[in-house]
Protein backbone atom coordinates (compact mmCIF):
# COMPACT_ATOMS: atom_id res chain seq x y z
CA UNK A 1 0.00 0.00 0.00
CA UNK A 2 1.26 3.46 -0.93
CA UNK A 3 0.61 5.83 2.00
CA UNK A 4 2.72 8.74 0.72
CA UNK A 5 -0.51 10.75 0.68
CA UNK A 6 -3.44 10.77 3.07
CA UNK A 7 -5.36 8.53 0.65
CA UNK A 8 -3.82 5.00 0.62
CA UNK A 9 -3.41 3.30 -2.73
CA UNK A 10 -2.97 -0.40 -3.41
CA UNK A 11 0.30 -1.08 -5.25
CA UNK A 12 1.13 -4.79 -5.26
CA UNK A 13 1.44 -8.04 -3.37
CA UNK A 14 4.75 -9.72 -2.53
CA UNK A 15 5.17 -13.44 -3.01
CA UNK A 16 6.96 -14.98 -0.02
CA UNK A 17 6.15 -18.61 -0.86
CA UNK A 18 4.35 -19.21 2.40
CA UNK A 19 1.69 -17.98 4.81
CA UNK A 20 3.06 -14.95 6.73
CA UNK A 21 2.58 -14.26 10.42
CA UNK A 22 4.45 -11.33 11.95
CA UNK A 23 6.26 -8.48 10.20
CA UNK A 24 9.24 -6.32 11.15
CA UNK A 25 10.66 -3.34 9.26
CA UNK A 26 14.37 -2.45 9.34
CA UNK A 27 14.30 1.12 8.04
CA UNK A 28 18.05 1.62 8.41
CA UNK A 29 18.91 -1.32 6.13
CA UNK A 30 15.83 -1.12 3.86
CA UNK A 31 14.60 -4.58 4.69
CA UNK A 32 11.23 -6.09 5.55
CA UNK A 33 11.09 -9.39 7.47
CA UNK A 34 8.11 -11.76 7.52
CA UNK A 35 7.75 -14.80 9.77
CA UNK A 36 6.29 -17.76 7.89
CA UNK A 37 4.42 -20.89 8.82
CA UNK A 38 6.96 -23.68 8.44
CA UNK A 39 9.71 -22.00 10.44
CA UNK A 40 11.47 -19.58 8.09
CA UNK A 41 11.74 -15.80 7.83
CA UNK A 42 11.43 -14.07 4.44
CA UNK A 43 13.76 -11.13 3.76
CA UNK A 44 12.33 -8.50 1.39
CA UNK A 45 14.24 -5.65 -0.24
CA UNK A 46 12.54 -2.26 0.36
CA UNK A 47 15.24 -0.09 -1.23
CA UNK A 48 13.52 1.88 -4.02
CA UNK A 49 16.81 2.17 -5.94
CA UNK A 50 17.37 -1.60 -5.91
CA UNK A 51 16.53 -3.73 -8.99
CA UNK A 52 14.91 -6.20 -6.57
CA UNK A 53 12.70 -3.62 -4.90
CA UNK A 54 9.80 -5.32 -3.09
CA UNK A 55 11.06 -8.81 -3.84
CA UNK A 56 12.07 -11.63 -1.48
CA UNK A 57 15.87 -11.78 -1.59
CA UNK A 58 16.58 -14.30 1.16
CA UNK A 59 14.98 -16.86 3.45
CA UNK A 60 16.28 -17.69 6.93
CA UNK A 61 15.28 -20.91 8.69
CA UNK A 62 14.75 -20.45 12.42
CA UNK A 63 12.56 -23.41 13.45
CA UNK A 64 11.07 -26.63 12.16
CA UNK A 65 7.48 -25.57 12.88
CA UNK A 66 6.83 -21.84 12.74
CA UNK A 67 8.26 -18.35 12.73
CA UNK A 68 5.56 -16.32 14.41
CA UNK A 69 5.68 -12.68 15.55
CA UNK A 70 8.81 -10.54 15.12
CA UNK A 71 10.53 -7.47 16.54
CA UNK A 72 13.42 -5.43 15.15
CA UNK A 73 16.18 -3.67 17.10
CA UNK A 74 18.27 -1.14 15.17
CA UNK A 75 20.48 -0.83 18.26
CA UNK A 76 21.40 -4.53 18.19
CA UNK A 77 20.84 -5.02 14.42
CA UNK A 78 18.69 -7.99 15.24
CA UNK A 79 15.32 -9.37 14.23
CA UNK A 80 13.90 -11.35 17.14
CA UNK A 81 11.59 -14.19 16.09
CA UNK A 82 9.14 -16.04 18.33
CA UNK A 83 8.88 -19.74 17.50
CA UNK A 84 5.58 -20.41 19.30
CA UNK A 85 5.38 -23.90 20.78
CA UNK A 86 9.13 -24.47 20.36
CA UNK A 87 9.73 -22.05 23.24
CA UNK A 88 12.58 -20.04 21.73
CA UNK A 89 13.21 -16.48 20.63
CA UNK A 90 15.68 -16.55 17.74
CA UNK A 91 17.94 -13.58 16.95
CA UNK A 92 18.80 -12.92 13.27
CA UNK A 93 21.77 -10.66 12.46
CA UNK A 94 20.35 -8.20 9.91
CA UNK A 95 23.78 -7.44 8.43
CA UNK A 96 24.27 -11.06 7.36
CA UNK A 97 20.76 -12.57 7.65
CA UNK A 98 22.21 -15.35 9.79
CA UNK A 99 20.88 -16.82 13.05
CA UNK A 100 23.08 -15.55 15.90
CA UNK A 101 21.18 -16.30 19.11
CA UNK A 102 18.70 -18.85 20.37
CA UNK A 103 17.14 -17.54 23.55
CA UNK A 104 15.54 -20.38 25.50
CA UNK A 105 12.28 -19.11 26.98
CA UNK A 106 11.35 -22.74 27.79
CA UNK A 107 7.66 -21.83 27.44
CA UNK A 108 5.53 -21.25 24.32
CA UNK A 109 6.06 -17.64 23.24
CA UNK A 110 4.00 -15.12 21.27
CA UNK A 111 5.17 -11.52 20.75
CA UNK A 112 8.88 -10.81 21.46
CA UNK A 113 10.12 -7.29 22.20
CA UNK A 114 13.63 -5.88 22.64
CA UNK A 115 13.86 -3.22 25.35
CA UNK A 116 16.60 -0.68 24.49
CA UNK A 117 16.45 0.74 28.01
CA UNK A 118 17.81 -2.40 29.72
CA UNK A 119 19.08 -4.38 26.71
CA UNK A 120 16.85 -7.36 27.51
CA UNK A 121 14.32 -9.31 25.44
CA UNK A 122 10.75 -9.84 26.63
CA UNK A 123 8.21 -12.32 25.27
CA UNK A 124 4.53 -12.95 26.01
CA UNK A 125 3.56 -16.50 26.93
CA UNK A 126 -0.14 -17.30 26.58
CA UNK A 127 -0.04 -20.74 28.17
CA UNK A 128 1.77 -19.62 31.33
CA UNK A 129 -0.05 -16.29 31.92
CA UNK A 130 3.29 -14.51 31.94
CA UNK A 131 5.85 -12.30 30.25
CA UNK A 132 9.36 -13.74 30.34
CA UNK A 133 12.51 -11.61 30.50
CA UNK A 134 15.58 -13.02 28.72
CA UNK A 135 19.18 -11.83 28.75
CA UNK A 136 20.52 -12.02 25.15
CA UNK A 137 24.08 -12.30 26.45
CA UNK A 138 23.40 -15.54 28.35
CA UNK A 139 20.32 -16.69 26.45
CA UNK A 140 18.58 -17.46 29.73
CA UNK A 141 15.39 -16.29 31.43
CA UNK A 142 16.21 -13.74 34.15
CA UNK A 143 12.69 -12.89 35.33
CA UNK A 144 9.05 -13.85 34.87
CA UNK A 145 6.12 -11.46 35.27
CA UNK A 146 2.93 -13.35 36.09
CA UNK A 147 -0.51 -11.91 35.32
CA UNK A 148 -2.99 -14.53 36.51
CA UNK A 149 -5.79 -15.35 34.08
CA UNK A 150 -4.43 -13.04 31.39
CA UNK A 151 -3.29 -15.43 28.62
CA UNK A 152 -1.20 -12.65 27.02
CA UNK A 153 -0.72 -12.42 23.26
CA UNK A 154 0.36 -8.91 22.25
CA UNK A 155 3.19 -7.01 23.95
CA UNK A 156 4.75 -3.57 23.51
CA UNK A 157 7.22 -1.64 25.66
CA UNK A 158 7.66 2.04 26.49
CA UNK A 159 11.40 2.03 27.30
CA UNK A 160 11.47 5.52 28.82
CA UNK A 161 8.89 4.62 31.44
CA UNK A 162 9.84 0.92 31.64
CA UNK A 163 6.22 -0.05 31.09
CA UNK A 164 4.90 -3.01 29.12
CA UNK A 165 1.35 -3.08 27.78
CA UNK A 166 -0.01 -6.56 27.06
CA UNK A 167 -3.30 -7.79 25.63
CA UNK A 168 -5.09 -10.50 27.58
CA UNK A 169 -7.98 -12.71 26.50
CA UNK A 170 -10.56 -10.30 27.92
CA UNK A 171 -8.64 -7.28 29.17
CA UNK A 172 -5.44 -5.24 28.88
CA UNK A 173 -2.67 -5.25 31.48
CA UNK A 174 0.09 -2.76 32.27
CA UNK A 175 3.31 -4.10 33.81
CA UNK A 176 5.98 -2.04 35.56
CA UNK A 177 9.20 -3.71 34.40
CA UNK A 178 11.17 -2.18 37.28
CA UNK A 179 9.28 -3.89 40.09
CA UNK A 180 6.84 -6.28 38.41
CA UNK A 181 3.73 -4.47 39.64
CA UNK A 182 0.80 -4.67 37.26
CA UNK A 183 -2.75 -3.46 36.84
CA UNK A 184 -5.54 -4.75 34.62
CA UNK A 185 -8.24 -2.77 32.85
CA UNK A 186 -11.35 -4.04 31.09
CA UNK A 187 -11.92 -0.74 29.28
CA UNK A 188 -10.78 -2.73 26.23
CA UNK A 189 -11.89 -6.37 26.11
CA UNK A 190 -8.58 -7.95 25.21
CA UNK A 191 -6.84 -7.84 21.87
CA UNK A 192 -4.14 -9.15 19.59
CA UNK A 193 -1.15 -7.11 18.39
CA UNK A 194 0.15 -4.18 20.47
CA UNK A 195 2.58 -1.55 19.21
CA UNK A 196 4.27 1.50 20.74
CA UNK A 197 5.34 4.67 18.93
CA UNK A 198 8.01 6.65 20.77
CA UNK A 199 7.54 9.86 18.79
CA UNK A 200 3.83 10.01 19.55
CA UNK A 201 4.25 8.33 22.97
CA UNK A 202 1.20 6.19 22.31
CA UNK A 203 0.29 2.50 22.44
CA UNK A 204 -1.98 0.96 19.81
CA UNK A 205 -4.08 -2.10 20.62
CA UNK A 206 -5.99 -4.05 17.98
CA UNK A 207 -9.01 -5.70 19.58
CA UNK A 208 -10.80 -7.99 17.09
CA UNK A 209 -14.02 -9.64 18.27
CA UNK A 210 -17.38 -9.61 16.49
CA UNK A 211 -19.03 -6.93 14.38
CA UNK A 212 -20.36 -4.95 17.33
CA UNK A 213 -17.34 -4.69 19.65
CA UNK A 214 -14.17 -4.89 17.53
CA UNK A 215 -12.00 -1.82 17.97
CA UNK A 216 -8.60 -0.18 17.79
CA UNK A 217 -7.67 1.37 21.13
CA UNK A 218 -5.17 4.17 21.70
CA UNK A 219 -3.39 4.42 25.05
CA UNK A 220 -1.18 7.21 26.34
CA UNK A 221 2.46 6.40 27.01
CA UNK A 222 1.69 5.90 30.71
CA UNK A 223 -0.84 3.19 29.90
CA UNK A 224 -4.00 5.24 30.40
CA UNK A 225 -6.71 4.78 27.79
CA UNK A 226 -7.13 7.69 25.39
CA UNK A 227 -10.06 6.21 23.48
CA UNK A 228 -11.22 3.65 20.93
CA UNK A 229 -12.36 3.62 17.31
CA UNK A 230 -14.73 0.97 15.95
CA UNK A 231 -13.08 -1.67 13.75
CA UNK A 232 -13.91 -5.01 12.13
CA UNK A 233 -13.29 -8.62 13.25
CA UNK A 234 -10.38 -8.70 10.77
CA UNK A 235 -8.47 -5.95 12.59
CA UNK A 236 -5.66 -7.86 14.29
CA UNK A 237 -3.03 -5.08 14.13
CA UNK A 238 -2.68 -1.32 13.70
CA UNK A 239 0.27 0.83 12.65
CA UNK A 240 1.37 4.47 12.81
CA UNK A 241 1.97 6.73 9.83
CA UNK A 242 4.28 9.29 11.43
CA UNK A 243 4.46 11.45 8.31
CA UNK A 244 0.74 12.23 8.28
CA UNK A 245 -0.14 11.51 11.92
CA UNK A 246 -2.54 8.71 11.02
CA UNK A 247 -3.26 5.24 12.35
CA UNK A 248 -3.87 2.46 9.82
CA UNK A 249 -5.62 -0.85 10.42
CA UNK A 250 -6.66 -3.72 8.18
CA UNK A 251 -10.38 -4.43 8.09
CA UNK A 252 -12.72 -6.68 6.13
CA UNK A 253 -13.36 -3.80 3.71
CA UNK A 254 -9.67 -2.96 3.20
CA UNK A 255 -7.38 -0.44 4.87
CA UNK A 256 -8.93 2.09 7.24
CA UNK A 257 -7.28 5.10 8.84
CA UNK A 258 -8.02 7.64 11.55
CA UNK A 259 -6.29 10.34 13.55
CA UNK A 260 -5.68 9.64 17.26
CA UNK A 261 -7.64 12.81 18.02
CA UNK A 262 -10.75 11.04 16.69
CA UNK A 263 -10.94 8.92 19.82
CA UNK A 264 -9.82 11.59 22.27
CA UNK A 265 -12.36 12.23 25.06
CA UNK A 266 -14.02 15.67 25.39
CA UNK A 267 -12.26 18.25 27.64
CA UNK A 268 -13.06 18.29 31.36
CA UNK A 269 -14.91 21.62 31.16
CA UNK A 270 -17.27 20.22 28.54
CA UNK A 271 -17.95 17.11 30.61
CA UNK A 272 -18.61 19.39 33.62
CA UNK A 273 -21.08 21.49 31.64
CA UNK A 274 -22.77 18.39 30.25
CA UNK A 275 -23.04 16.86 33.70
CA UNK A 276 -24.28 20.07 35.31
CA UNK A 277 -26.89 20.57 32.61
CA UNK A 278 -28.89 17.72 34.13
CA UNK A 279 -29.43 19.83 37.24
CA UNK A 280 -29.63 23.22 35.49
CA UNK A 281 -32.24 22.16 32.95
CA UNK A 282 -35.26 22.46 35.34
CA UNK A 283 -34.18 25.99 36.34
CA UNK A 284 -33.69 26.92 32.70
CA UNK A 285 -37.15 25.60 31.82
CA UNK A 286 -38.74 27.51 34.73
CA UNK A 287 -36.96 30.73 33.74
CA UNK A 288 -38.12 30.29 30.15
CA UNK A 289 -41.72 29.86 31.35
CA UNK A 290 -41.56 33.04 33.46
CA UNK A 291 -40.16 35.01 30.53
CA UNK A 292 -42.88 33.70 28.21
CA UNK A 293 -45.62 34.45 30.77
CA UNK A 294 -44.37 38.02 31.32
CA UNK A 295 -44.26 38.64 27.57
CA UNK A 296 -47.78 37.30 27.18
CA UNK A 297 -49.15 39.54 29.96
CA UNK A 298 -47.42 42.54 28.46
CA UNK A 299 -48.96 41.74 25.07
CA UNK A 300 -52.44 41.55 26.54
CA UNK A 301 -52.02 44.90 28.29
CA UNK A 302 -50.89 46.52 25.05
CA UNK A 303 -54.09 45.38 23.31
CA UNK A 304 -56.37 47.07 25.93
CA UNK A 305 -57.23 50.87 25.76
CA UNK A 306 -54.99 53.08 27.83
CA UNK A 307 -56.33 53.90 31.31
CA UNK A 308 -56.52 57.57 32.48
CA UNK A 309 -53.74 58.79 34.69
CA UNK A 310 -54.28 60.03 38.27
CA UNK A 311 -53.87 63.65 37.13
CA UNK A 312 -56.49 63.17 34.43
CA UNK A 313 -58.90 61.64 36.95
CA UNK A 314 -58.30 64.58 39.31
CA UNK A 315 -59.13 67.10 36.55
CA UNK A 316 -62.28 65.17 35.63
CA UNK A 317 -63.41 65.24 39.28
CA UNK A 318 -62.76 69.00 39.51
CA UNK A 319 -64.74 69.68 36.33
CA UNK A 320 -67.63 67.56 37.60
CA UNK A 321 -67.62 69.41 40.93
CA UNK A 322 -67.66 72.81 39.20
CA UNK A 323 -70.62 71.75 37.05
CA UNK A 324 -72.49 70.58 40.16
CA UNK A 325 -71.89 73.96 41.89
CA UNK A 326 -73.21 75.89 38.87
CA UNK A 327 -76.36 73.80 38.85
CA UNK A 328 -76.82 74.53 42.58
CA UNK A 329 -76.37 78.29 42.08
CA UNK A 330 -78.85 78.26 39.20
CA UNK A 331 -81.36 76.54 41.47
CA UNK A 332 -81.01 79.21 44.18
CA UNK A 333 -80.42 82.44 42.30
CA UNK A 334 -81.75 81.55 38.94
CA UNK A 335 -79.77 81.26 35.79
CA UNK A 336 -77.19 84.01 35.25
CA UNK A 337 -77.81 86.44 32.38
CA UNK A 338 -75.22 87.57 29.96
CA UNK A 339 -74.61 91.29 29.50
CA UNK A 340 -77.17 92.90 27.14
CA UNK A 341 -79.98 90.60 28.16
CA UNK A 342 -83.00 91.65 30.31
CA UNK A 343 -85.12 89.47 32.47
CA UNK A 344 -88.69 88.86 31.34
CA UNK A 345 -91.44 90.90 33.10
Amino acid sequence: MDISSTTPRFVRTIDVAGAPNGLAVAEDTHRLYAGLIGGSVAVIDTDESSPKFMQMIDRVTVDSLAADLLDYSAQKQRVYVATGQSGEVVGIDTTTNQVKERLAAKVPVEQPRFNPSDGLVYAASTETDSVVQINPASGKVTNTFKVAGCHPAGLAINPNRQLALITCSGSVALINLRNGAHEVTRAVTGGDIVSYNARADRFLVASPHDKSDSAVAVFYGDGQLLGTVAASPKTHAAAWDQEHGLVYAVSAAGLVSFTPAACEPPPDWLKLVAGGSIYLMPFFAFGTFLFWYARRRAGRRSEQPARPTWHQLQEEDLAAEQERMRELEDGIFGPQLNQGMRPEP
